[in-house]
């Protein structure tokens, strides 16, 4: 008997949605369209949302729908497609956030996977949680600072990516809420597994909570069910044309179709796109087609007299006739039945006690009662057993959790605790002592979490009405009862009563302050007294300015600045001028001068530094720098020490900003990228956040001499709040 073995790529769509509570295969946040056409390949469109404000949930849904029509209806190209629908959507929640109040305003993070066999067209924009597993490799897919913008805000720039999966391969979108329950280098551990281990963990590990959705598209390679063998499809038996039987195991080496369905996925697919053609000379000889369901084979005419010399008979033997067979429709589940045609009376019925069908079905009987009497019994024991380990499991790391000094572990052991009740409340919803528990390790973990709202802040004064131009605020400096502003595009620095009050423009670029032409504003920074310092102003040229309240800038002297590789940001302490420069993986310290800062540089970082993606610095005593992916560098006597922020809910995203308050020995950074202000102590323990409806675009943050009052710049308005004690 021979063979012929095809093999095809099939794409696989795992998805599940959380809806207060109640895990479903499709929601508010997460769709699914299907376009069929005849001048295209079969394409399906995978949407996740994650909405904001407070009517986010119904518009959600309705901007879900709205996307999957526009799509179903374009002609465009699939990437074409999925762009215009993304932005006739942006377009009309624009258009009800222009008409609405403030509160009733939306927004929606948005990620769409087109998915086409193998290749998959993915756009993103907005806040939202994707990773790409290609070839053996984790990576997270962030989209750039074009594509930050959430449908209904700003101008709505996509990032676009085309994948061409391969077996192994996998695509997890998320709602950034799993952050919440996983660090990121966990939630990067539990996907490199690759989708048959990961996906129902993460099923598991997400659906109690309130809201989330999820999407994952991984691809396999599998044998082709519409492939026939040669024998099936009545090929010659000529071993000249047939191929080579498979190896011994050869069908158990095969991969095998990943089981997504364990952990309540539903799954779409598969989608076939690539198939091994059987060889071509086998495909072109002729088959014999198979009787139907039913249909008795006619008669073969009669053979030709064979000639005189033998011959070899290479194709099937002929039907027999003299017996003719009747396929019942059963012959596909339990094989192939031959009933010859009878005549006569028919027989009586007779009963073999020793036939071994009948012995079959009386043990098969037996063994349904016995199932019947007693495994109802052992689940129930069985069950029981579990709960009660998953009590005592929980119990056990709610006590140690109250006993550990480190906050990072305290988090993970009532994460734990919250689990294993979970799992207990399950089996039995009514077991109070699960209940207790998990209650006890959520309030523990929100206290952990130290969330402080402090509502809305107070608007100090709106920049883009105040002054002519473009304007484009990225930095903040609070002293002697002022704030400065730098605006970047302007090319300025703006100065507002730190209670308020119209801004004054106290540097330009293209002036000429003391003989020497004022180049763009890049960084800023405050040195010496709050009451009786100065402002510090870097331009694009690497020329150093002063700003003494009253006065004109004036040049300040600055030695050897062509020696830096790069510049991230300037900072001061005791006197000292301090550069960072990433590129050179190094901080500079200038000893101050007579005039300024005509000293030679030092590089004051030994050791292992890695500031290549470094975004600004803070100095006092220590050196503090805060890196693009979030992780935060303290630098002492040179040598890098440990800033953990163990205990924090979630890792820093997209930090745009970082002050430090002496007195309190306390670090603050503002985190954009959800939308808060995160308070540490300078050994890198984490303190407490605050959260606000206001810090929708947090540029930069400062805080005035003894910390009590907080400073924010949102888009182009500075904003204040006194700090709760």
């Amino acid at each position: 008997m021979s063979y012929a073995l095809a093999m095809a790529l099939r794409t696989w769509v795992a998805r599940f949605v959380v809806e207060n509570g109640r895990v479903t295969e499709e929601g508010g946040r997460l769709r699914t369209f299907q376009r069929r056409r005849l001048d295209e390949p079969d394409v399906d469109l995978h949407l996740l949302l994650e909405p904001k404000g407070a009517k986010g949930e119904e518009l959600g849904a309705q901007a879900l729908d709205a996307i999957g029509r526009l799509f179903l209806q374009d002609r465009l190209s699939l990437t074409g497609g999925v762009i215009r629908a993304l932005q006739g959507t942006h377009h009309t929640l624009q258009d009800w956030n222009r008409r609405s109040l403030p509160g009733d305003q939306v927004s929606a993070g948005i990620a769409a996977a087109a998915v086409s066999g193998p290749v998959v067209y993915f756009a993103q924009a907005g806040p939202g949680l994707a990773f790409l597993r290609q070839g053996g490799v984790l990576r997270r897919l962030e989209p750039a600072d074009a594509a930050l913008s959430p449908l209904g805000e700003g101008e709505l720039e996509p990032a676009l990516h085309r994948f061409e999966l391969a077996p192994g391969d996998l695509l997890v979108a998320a709602s950034p809420t799993i952050e919440r329950i996983l660090d990121q280098s966990t939630l990067e551990a539990i996907l490199d597994r690759g989708s048959e281990e990961a996906l129902p963990e993460l099923y598991l590990l997400t659906r109690d909570l309130p809201n989330f959705a999820l999407f994952a598209v991984t691809c396999s390679e599998e044998p082709d069910d519409d492939a026939q063998t040669e024998e099936e499809a009545g090929l010659p038996a000529d071993p000249d044309l047939a191929p080579a039987p498979p190896a011994a195991g050869r069908e158990a080496d095969l991969p095998s179709r990943p089981n997504l369905l364990d952990a309540n996925f539903s799954a779409t697919g598969p989608q076939d796109r690539e198939t091994i053609e059987p060889p071509a000379s086998a495909a072109a000889l002729p088959r014999r087609p198979l009787p139907s369901l039913g249909e008795v084979p006619a008669p073969e005419p009669a053979a030709s007299p064979p000639a005189p010399e033998p011959a070899v008979i290479n194709g099937p033997p002929p039907l027999d006739i003299s017996r003719p067979v009747v396929r019942l429709r059963s012959d596909q589940s339990i094989g192939r039945s031959d009933y010859a045609r009878t005549t006569g009376s028919p027989r009586r019925l007779r009963i073999n006690l020793f036939d071994a069908k009948l012995l079959r079905l009386g043990a098969a009987a037996v063994f349904i009662l016995l199932v019947i009497a007693f495994v109802p019994g052992l689940v129930k024991e069985g069950r029981s057993e579990k709960l009660g380990d998953l009590v005592v499991g929980a119990q056990t790391q709610l006590a140690t959790s109250t006993t550990s000094a480190d906050p990072a572990e305290r988090r993970r052991l009532l994460e734990d605790t919250r689990r294993l009740a979970s799992e207990a409340l399950r089996i039995d919803s009514n077991n109070t002592a699960a209940a207790a528990l998990r209650d006890q390790a959520a309030a523990a973990i929100k206290t952990l979490d130290a969330v402080i709202d402090l509502g809305p802040l107070t608007s100090l004064a709106t920049l883009s009405r105040q002054v002519t131009g473009d304007i484009a605020l990225e930095a903040l400096v609070v002293a002697n009862n002022t704030a400065f502003l730098l605006d970047t595009k302007g090319g300025r620095v703006l100065a507002v009563p730190s209670g308020g009050g119209q801004a004054a423009i106290v540097y330009q670029d293209g002036e000429s302050y003391g003989g020497t032409p004022a180049k763009k504003p890049l960084y800023l920074t405050w040195e010496g007294n709050a009451s009786s310092g100065r402002l510090l102003v870097l331009d694009t040229e690497r020329k150093l300015f002063e700003v003494r309240p009253g006065s004109q800038p004036a040049p300040l002297a600055l030695r050897r600045s062509n020696t830096w590789s790069s510049v991230a940001g300037i900072a001061t302490y005791d006197g000292n001028l301090y550069v960072l420069d990433p590129r050179g993986n190094q901080v500079h310290r200038y000893l101050p001068a007579a005039t300024g800062f005509d000293s030679e540089p030092t590089a004051v970082l030994t050791g292992s530094r890695d500031l290549a993606s470094a975004q600004g610095i803070a100095v006092d005593a220590d050196i503090f720098v805060f890196l693009k992916d979030g992780r935060v560098r303290r630098f002492r006597g040179g040598n890098d020490m440990d800033f953990p922020l163990g205990g924090i809910d979630r890792a820093l995203k997209a930090p745009t900003d970082i002050a430090i308050v002496s007195g309190s020995e306390e670090i603050f950074l503002a985190d954009s990228g959800n939308k808060r202000v995160v308070v540490a102590n300078k050994d890198g323990n984490y303190r407490r956040q605050f959260v606000s409806n206001s810090f929708t675009d947090l540029r930069a943050l400062a805080l005035d001499a003894t910390g009590a009052q907080l400073y924010v710049i949102v888009g182009d308005t500075l904003l204040a709040t006194t700090l709760p004690h």
